[in-house]
């Protein structure tokens, strides 16, 4: 099963946290995925990512932009991460820039690109463009 996005993006939005959704292993999104809870993705999303929390699965793939409160990596990322706390877990590979409060990489993790550590990372990452 594939979810393809035929609009620009897939948002839900209300006052009290959500969470948490699960994105499954056969799961292609393209566009963008704003939620206020926490993700879990075991398939893959080409676009953007904002979200409270999210954690990528051993072989969940983000091809793009990651603003998240915390974010965990087993699984690959091309793309920016703003992130104030941000683990790479052991055989993930990351490649791009990563904005982050704390960062903690395991023995074994692939990361390719530059890393900047700030005291308000989610503050550096570009506004959503809801047009």
């Amino acid at each position: 099963m594939s979810l393809v996005d035929s609009q620009p993006s897939v948002t839900r939005r209300s006052p009290e946290p959500q969470g948490p959704i699960a994105i499954g292993a056969k799961a292609t999104i393209v566009g963008a995925l704003h939620f206020d809870g926490a993700v879990v993705l075991e398939g893959e999303i080409r676009g953007e990512v904002r979200c409270r929390s999210l954690t990528i699965a051993e072989r969940g793939a983000v091809d793009g932009l990651i603003v998240a409160e915390t974010v965990i990596v087993a699984g690959e990322v091309v793309g920016t991460i703003y992130a104030e706390r941000l683990v790479l877990r052991a055989a993930c590979e990351v490649e791009g820039d990563i904005f982050h409060r704390e960062l903690s990489l395991e023995d074994g993790c692939y990361f390719e690109g530059r890393s900047r550590r700030h005291a308000a990372p989610l503050g550096l990452a570009p506004p959503y463009d809801e047009g």
